[in-house]
């Protein structure tokens, strides 16, 4: 039989949160007019296949930009 503990339920809430922000990367990924297909394509392949670096490295990216008016 599996038991509850901490770290059980903790590492659950990360997964989920994880899940989450991955999920909106996601989608501000495919919603930007100003990435073509190819671009679309390798930000979310780079995200899934890194990804902390991946989305590290995205917002980084995205928050080097100009400010979208």
């Amino acid at each position: 039989m599996l038991a509850y503990t901490f770290g059980t339920g903790l590492a659950g809430i990360a997964l989920i949160a994880w899940i989450v922000v991955w999920l909106v990367v996601a989608v501000r990924v495919v919603r930007r007019s100003d990435l073509g297909f190819g671009g679309k394509a390798f930000w979310l392949v780079f995200i899934l296949v890194v990804p902390l670096v991946g989305l590290l490295i995205y917002f980084v990216w995205d928050a080097a930009r100009p400010a979208r008016t």
